[in-house]
């Protein structure tokens, strides 16, 4: 039998708001206009594993179904657990790609959901296979929404963990370095990820 996601997210989202029984304003800990639960990141975690143990045989499009389902809700929560589901299955994070991060981009407006989008999932995807997933990034770096341009950055710290990032910080300094007057969404911040993740494996390139 399919997996409804619109009752897996409707269950999800109640244990979201059990995780926060109380609602919290979210400005002193991020500037967002993104409904916010005040959930922990680890409480999050837990319920992440719990669902895929609670579901073993979720396909690849069952996981994906229910993640976007998440994320169209617009709630900090709620997004941010989309991204542990298909964090934990690399399967469905293998499948997700350009339009997927367009759509889901379109609502970022801060960095925690930006950075956890491209902490779990944009990052992993791009570095495991550099050369057919860098043009997504470079992509990514030109959208005119300040957000998508941080998750390109962000993407691109992964690449530097890579034992052949030397190889491909050519292109990575591309985009830094068209990113590197940019102001918006914290984006030397980022940049400044990118460059301390490179060094590591090529240092004198940095």
């Amino acid at each position: 039998m399919l997996l409804d996601p619109g009752a897996e997210a409707d269950h999800l989202s109640a244990a979201l708001r059990a995780l926060a029984p109380v609602p919290v304003d979210p400005a002193p800990i991020i500037r967002t206009a993104l409904p916010f639960y005040g959930a922990s990141l680890g409480g999050m975690e837990a319920l992440a594993r719990a669902w895929h143990r609670a579901h073993p045989a979720a396909s690849v499009d069952e996981v994906l179904a229910l993640a976007d389902t998440l994320w169209a809700r617009a709630v900090r929560e709620e997004m941010v657990l989309a991204a542990m589901l298909v964090e934990r299955r690399p399967d469905a994070r293998e499948a997700c790609g350009l339009r997927r991060f367009d759509r889901w981009g379109a609502l970022l407006d801060n960095w925690e959901t930006t950075d956890n989008l491209g902490g779990r999932v944009v990052g992993p995807w791009a570095a495991a296979s550099p050369a057919a997933r860098l043009g997504t990034l470079e992509t990514l770096a030109r959208r005119r929404h300040p957000w998508l341009r941080r998750l390109a950055l962000v993407g691109c710290v992964y690449l530097g963990r890579r034992p052949d990032a030397a190889v491909w910080w050519p292109r990575v300094t591309g985009i830094v370095l068209d990113l590197a007057g940019d102001r918006e969404a914290a984006i030397p911040k980022a940049i400044s990820w990118v460059l301390r993740a490179h060094t590591g494996q090529c240092p004198v390139e940095v």
